[in-house]
């Protein structure tokens, strides 16, 4: 795929059948699918290819709700690869319940159930980095593994296995998949990306019913016009609610916005530790809630196991959707850290002296990755026991424009994040489950730190896992949702957006498989409306 900058492109360059706004996992995804037909697509990034001086003043938010972690982390990074510049690679899908409309969920239900996105998984999964687009739950992974499930099952009554899968990079085996560094290895030949162009405003005709253009500013703030008869909106759960909301100069109150529904419901996974194991009792159970490599059509992947609580029971007791898995926490001077580093040419001064020093540990490792096919034995400091939750839809949690704004004029994005004790109530109640199933099974029995005990009226000390979503849900009628069951806006012919952002719920799991296999539904909504076949 060619990689251009705005400033040094003429006016002919900015001409596209469909303009993509966002070059993160998201916009690249639809970009290289729609060239695969022969489209012509141009993809615009606000960012250059490295992170710029400028990029603080860009990620500024105006937080007023719920404290965020710092911009650094915020989903939408202001680069060529977008958020998978920060992205930990994990990667699952969402349960059929996710999609359901749970009665004890307000506003919760999708326009369309999961079994109409389960046939774009495989193809979502090439484009993450992973090795098989299935193995999530129990009766899958163990058949993709060719392993014999555990003799003690875990009783799925209240929790139930589910297995994440981690991306793996083409060009790093030791980092997951990195979009920038990787964009002029796809081949699109129909297919442009413009870096330094900053989208400002969407124009539209007069009725606000079709977007004609879209202004581009660059450096030393030129302004200019790309032209395109579709247009995808992929930046992200803050921005692309910003840039609709800003949007606003012929449509008061912004594009799709008739219903004040812009920028509202925005919900993201609360995470953080709930409870510890020691390095001298884990043993145990990280043998059996571990990590698993599974040979594939492109290669060995890791996939890590945890548990989540049954649908069975968020049902009888009203909770949300939940996860909880184990956390190693290696040693300073751990030997396989050392190998990740000199091997990923990112060696430092001592990494010789700490391979050196437990070449046992070195040579079991090598055992257990290449024979037994799972993790690697490190040296650890302790274990942790980590959760993430998911958010019932507030549409008073919500993202509006600020009255500050950022170096090209666009007003920043306020961000009126709200959290919720259900949420601690659906943690504290997996956390106990988690440590009575421990003790079923026969292995150690967490720590569970104060705040995660039954009962506790202290804050959980969760923060955002910056997976920021919902703020342009999907709904079948507008007066409650941005766009339709299609991801295209209500109410505007040519305009769609991919991205977490359409989410009307979340469930547990990482959003970026989710997120590419609405983008891949999306190519071939825009192939079949441009009549081009696959």
């Amino acid at each position: 795929m060619l990689v251009e900058d705005l400033r040094t492109v003429g006016d002919d360059a900015l001409r596209a059948q469909i303009c993509v706004i966002g070059s993160g996992p998201a916009g690249l995804t639809v970009a290289t699918e729609l060239a695969a037909a022969g489209l012509q697509v141009l993809v615009l990034e606000s960012g250059d290819h490295e992170i710029g001086p400028t990029e603080a003043e860009f990620a500024a938010i105006d937080s007023v709700g719920a404290a965020r972690l710092p911009p650094d982390r915020i989903a939408g990074s202001r680069v060529l690869g977008g958020s998978s510049r920060v992205w930990a690679g994990r990667c699952g899908v969402l349960d059929d319940l996710d999609f359901a409309t749970r009665p004890w969920v307000r506003r919760s239900g999708w326009p369309i159930d999961a079994a109409e996105l389960r046939p774009y998984t495989e193809r979502a999964a090439a484009h993450a980095g992973l090795g098989h687009g299935t193995g999530f739950t129990d009766a899958e992974f163990w058949p993709l593994a060719g392993r014999p499930a555990p003799a003690a099952a875990v009783d799925t009554g209240s929790l139930r296995p589910y297995f994440w899968q981690i991306s793996r990079d083409p060009v790093d085996r030791f980092d997951c998949k990195r979009w920038g560094r990787l964009v002029r290895d796809i081949t699109a030949p129909t297919a442009r990306v413009l870096v330094n162009a900053t989208v400002t405003h969407l124009d539209t005709d007069a009725t606000g019913a079709h977007v004609n253009s879209v202004e581009v500013t660059g450096a030393g703030g030129r302004v200019r016009t790309v032209e395109a008869r579709i247009f995808v909106l992929a930046a992200g759960g803050i921005d692309t609610p910003r840039l609709l909301l800003a949007s606003r100069r012929t449509v008061p109150g912004g594009i799709g916005n008739r219903y004040d529904q812009v920028g509202r419901y925005l919900i993201d996974h609360r995470s953080g530790v709930v409870g510890t194991l020691s390095a001298a009792v884990a043993g145990a159970a990280l043998a059996r809630f571990g990590k698993y490599v599974v040979k594939g059509p492109r290669g060995r992947h890791t996939f890590l196991h945890g548990l989540a609580l049954s649908q069975e029971i968020q049902r009888r007791e009203s909770l949300l959707n939940c996860a909880l898995w184990l956390q190693e926490v290696t040693a300073p001077d751990d030997p396989w850290d050392a190998v990740k580093r000199v091997l990923s040419g990112r060696a430092e001064w001592n990494d010789a002296r700490i391979m050196l020093s437990d070449t046992r540990l070195l040579l079991a490792g090598a055992r257990r990755r290449l024979i037994d096919g799972v993790g690697l034995p490190h040296r650890l400091t302790g274990v942790e026991v980590w959760t993430m939750v998911e958010q019932a839809p507030d549409p008073d949690s919500r993202v509006r424009l600020s009255e500050r704004t950022d170096p090209v004029g666009m007003p920043l994005p306020q961000v009126d994040w709200r959290i919720g004790e259900r949420e601690d109530a659906t943690v504290r109640r997996a956390t106990a489950l988690l440590a009575a199933e421990f003790a079923r099974l026969g292995l150690p029995t967490p720590q569970i730190a104060p705040a995660a005990l039954p009962g506790s009226t202290e804050p959980l000390p969760l923060a955002d896992r910056a997976h920021p979503s919902g703020t342009t849900r999907m709904s079948a009628d507008p007066r409650h949702g941005v766009v339709d069951r299609h991801c295209r806006v209500h109410g505007v012919d040519n305009l769609y957006i991919a991205g977490s952002s359409v989410f009307p719920t979340n469930g547990h799991v990482n959003p970026t498989l989710t997120v590419l296999a609405l983008a891949v539904r999306l190519g071939d909504t825009l192939r079949a409306r441009l009549r081009v076949p696959r």
